[in-house]
């Protein structure tokens, strides 16, 4: 059985490469643009069962080269930070919308038994770049028909402590002893841990059908919850022109379509929900963290820097 993850060296992917070679005896193929991501990763994990692709998920040509004799892929390649996104629109497309459809396109003409998309919760109602971006490629595979591909979507928060989140920035000014930058001490986020997104990931592999979208039940917190857990000096901001208070994860509508398995929704046009929802789940009505649950969400990250 063969996987190709796109953006398999980064935080994410190392993750699932971990999980996948614990499964099933996966042979696992690593395509990215990063000489150096991928020459860590094979010191990690040093086994013959991955091999690993340079490629540019933007070239076609490319992309189906590296898909001949793929049994499944996972697409988790992407521009995720939203100032790079905002202030590189071009690239942010090329990458984040082009580029992922072209790996749905040539996984379609290989006849991929099952893709993977990783989405964001930036996606439901969005007011950045990034999240638009995500949403387009949402809306693109809803509009594919084929027969052969069965196109799953991932949704979830902030995973924390992935490359480049609040988290390592807190920490770094917290050891300094600097004061901890907040934009508004009462915006609201959603935070899980990384074996939960890859968790998400592995159940929609196994699990998924055609055009399902796999929500993580995410919890929740204000930012200033989390910071205090780090430092209680502190500076507030403001918040910046495109941030949300709070983040949506799921529609009302997609609320009206999904059903519950184990700590996962799964949203799909066929299902009608056991109950009407009347609003969306954001980060503001989500379950909070407990001041314990911080603390440990801390800890899990810390044991993998």
């Amino acid at each position: 059985m063969k996987i190709c993850i796109f953006g398999g060296s980064g935080s994410f992917g190392t993750a699932m490469t971990q999980k996948l070679l614990n499964e099933i005896d996966y042979e696992i193929i690593i395509f990215n643009r990063s000489e150096k991501a991928q020459f860590e990763h094979k010191q990690k994990f040093n086994d013959r069962r991955i091999s690993y692709v340079i490629g540019d998920i933007r070239d076609y040509s490319r992309v189906y080269e590296v898909l001949d004799g793929v049994d499944y892929v996972i697409l988790a390649s992407a521009m995720k930070h939203i100032d790079k996104c905002e202030a590189n629109p071009y690239e942010c497309i090329k990458t984040n919308v082009d580029g992922c459809i072209n790996v749905i396109n040539a996984s379609i003409e290989r006849n991929i038994k099952k893709l993977v998309f990783l989405s964001t919760d930036k996606a439901a109602n969005p007011t950045t770049l990034y999240g638009t971006s995500k949403l387009i490629v949402e809306m693109y595979i809803k509009s594919t028909n084929n027969k052969n591909t069965s196109i799953i979507t991932t949704r979830y928060g902030n995973v924390f402590g992935s490359a480049g989140s609040v988290a390592y920035i807190f920490e770094n000014l917290a050891k300094k002893g600097e004061s901890l930058t907040v934009t508004n001490p009462d915006m609201t986020r959603f935070f899980m841990k990384m074996s939960e997104a890859v968790d998400l990931v592995y159940a929609a592999l196994t699990k998924g059908n055609h055009e399902d979208l796999w929500v993580f039940n995410n919890k929740s917190c204000t930012i200033k919850e989390l910071a205090d857990a780090f430092s209680d000096k502190q500076v507030i901001l403001g918040n910046r022109c495109i941030e949300k208070n709070d983040e949506c994860l799921l529609t009302v509508n997609e609320l009206n379509h999904s059903e519950i398995i184990d700590n996962y929704y799964r949203i799909n046009l066929n299902i009608k929900s056991k109950k009407e929802y009347s609003e969306p789940l954001t980060s503001d009505n989500a379950k909070r963290f407990t001041k314990k649950e911080i603390q440990e969400l801390i800890e899990d990250w810390r044991k993998r820097l």
